[in-house]
């Protein structure tokens, strides 16, 4: 773990450029969210401002960390051990000319700092490890699941130490053109291994495939509008599953919306082992209990031996 203050200045910006704009007295934090009002009250806003958001993978899911930045969270735990990739580029908000090769966590803190030169942001270069999960989550407030999804047994780690400490854990992977969302309760939800199943033990077997695969489709009540079933699972299997722009966006929207609804008891937003699911391209929003989710392992199930005209689903 490093501290933002460690990090160096990127091409653009030097320490001293960052300094001459930081926000840096209390006047200047309520002009930075003078927008917020009518929103959240004051009381609402310094709440926001002393939450620590503990958020692991901030690749695809960087959008997060900078939407909350805006709406004035201040403290931050982030975790991620990839480097920015050419690859990033189509989606990832935090990957660009100035960011290529950086590490992501560190990279991700620079651009917070860019948005709220005071912000506080712990760094965790390695990822989170079972060695560092406890310490990650110790003194958080929420945790945010970003973590790639071929990664199963440091995620587990993640929502049983989060349980164990009664945080709530935010998960929303992006498929196509939308998100899902799926909030778990350290109370009410199901834990790790009862909503997902055991992991399994060898890797590269079928069997790991197969539930890296149906841990994605835990999320999801409907099919994906405008993505290829069976290129989709060959991709996955390369490390490679389809995702773009439009899907971060969303998961962005809807991870912040979610926060704010559980900080304040806001809205009307399901907890696990009741999921949503937005389809920006086939216009539905959808909820999905567990019947439901069980029905759509069958369709998906059958989508993948439909003939080459149909997997793409309209």
């Amino acid at each position: 773990m490093s501290s933002v203050d460690e990090i160096g200045p990127s091409t653009e910006f030097s320490e001293g450029s960052l300094e001459e704009t930081r926000v840096s007295s209390d006047d200047d934090y309520w002009m930075m969210v003078d927008r917020n009002t009518g929103v959240f009250t004051r009381r609402e806003q310094e709440r926001i401002r002393n939450t620590v958001v503990a958020q692991a993978g901030v690749g695809g899911n960087s959008d997060i960390i900078f939407t909350l930045a805006q709406m004035g969270f201040r403290k931050f735990r982030i975790a991620d051990p990839d480097v920015f990739e050419l690859s990033n580029f189509n989606r990832q908000l935090g990957a660009n000319i100035q960011t290529l090769g950086m590490n992501k966590a560190l990279a991700v803190a620079q651009a917070v700092q860019r948005i709220d030169g005071n912000a506080e942001v712990e760094v965790y270069p390695d990822g989170v490890t079972m060695d560092n999960v406890e310490d990650f989550v110790t003194g958080s407030d929420i945790i945010v699941d970003g973590i790639d999804i071929a990664v199963m047994e440091e995620r587990k780690a993640l929502y049983d130490a989060a349980r164990e400490q009664g945080l709530p854990v935010f998960s929303s992977p992006a498929p196509g053109f939308g998100a899902a969302l799926a909030i778990f309760d350290p109370i009410k939800s199901p834990t790790f291994t009862e909503f997902f199943g055991p992991i399994p033990k060898t890797r590269d077997t079928s069997e790991w495939h197969d539930f890296v695969m149906n841990f994605g489709l835990q999320f999801i009540g409907q099919r994906i509008a405008g993505l290829d079933i069976e290129i989709a699972q060959k991709r996955r299997k390369e490390g490679k599953s389809p995702a773009i722009a439009p899907g971060c966006r969303t998961n962005s929207a809807l991870v912040s919306t979610a926060i704010i609804g559980w900080m304040f008891n806001r809205g009307d937003i399901p907890i696990a082992p009741t999921t949503i699911h937005v389809d920006l391209m086939g216009g539905k929003i959808v909820r999905t209990g567990p019947k439901k989710r069980w029905l759509m392992k069958k369709i998906m199930a059958r989508s993948l031996s439909a003939t080459p005209s149909s997997r793409v689903l309209k």
